[in-house]
């Protein structure tokens, strides 16, 4: 139930903080909120519950509510989002028992999130999913141009974990942010500005990619942005 309340006001300030400060500054404090949910996580001594179905378990309705409610914006678009929570009010707002749940709000995500995107409902709002995402290798050569050519394989993985964290593996059908990037420069967070990125759909544990981007890159990345829950996030991203 405190879904409802405390990761829908953690949104909204998600939601003020990046018209503020931009996308930078953002990705600076999801990477804290993916630090202090994974040592929550860490320190449950009972059981950790999917993110609907918490209550009063501050790092999953706070730092995994900011960290979920981002990335599903990021991934079926702010408009989609907007038009299931206004749909959530219409249906409850000032109206008598029985009260709204978690429950509720997930159906509407469910009903405006677009079949490709479908698995990320279950994912993020109803189990415990976690990734492990890294760079594998990754190389470039300038070109005449101008331009340069970047190589690099990166890997994924999923894995779901029950409340007392025993771990399976998950099968990977799954869309992730791939990425070059320009060296950082000031006020920016690890990573400078994206030379090339694309969404790529993984069915299997590894992916080589080859591209030519138009600036000097600096680094390469799959989930550069942490818009997905990885326990290491340091080996998203590797030096070219």
């Amino acid at each position: 139930m405190t879904m409802l309340t405390e990761s829908l006001a953690e949104y909204t300030a998600l939601m003020v903080m990046e018209k503020r400060y931009g996308p930078q500054a953002m990705k600076r404090f999801l990477a804290h909120e993916l630090r202090d949910y994974l040592t929550g996580r860490a320190a449950e001594p009972k059981a950790e519950l999917p993110l609907a179905l918490n209550e009063l378990q501050m790092y999953i309705h706070y730092h995994k509510g900011s960290l979920v409610f981002y990335a599903l914006r990021e991934y079926i678009g702010e408009d989609r989002v907007n038009a299931a929570l206004a749909a959530f009010r219409d249906e409850f707002a000032y109206k008598p028992p029985p009260l709204p749940t978690s429950r509720d709000l997930v159906a509407r995500l469910r009903e405006v999130t677009p079949p490709e995107y479908a698995y990320l409902i279950e994912d993020m709002f109803e189990t415990i999913t976690l990734y492990d995402n890294k760079v594998l290798e990754a190389t470039s050569e300038p070109l005449a141009d101008g331009k340069h050519r970047v190589r690099f394989k990166v890997a994924a993985r999923k894995l779901k974990a029950d409340g007392l964290g025993v771990e399976t593996e998950a099968p990977l059908a799954d869309y992730i942010d791939v990425g070059v990037f320009a060296a950082p420069g000031p006020g920016d967070y690890e990573v400078g500005a994206t030379l090339w990125q694309e969404r790529r759909k993984f069915t299997a544990g590894e992916m080589e990619l080859d591209v030519v981007v138009d600036g000097p890159p600096h680094r390469v990345g799959i989930d550069a942005r942490n818009l997905l829950i990885d326990r290491n996030p340091k080996d998203n991203t590797a030096a070219l």
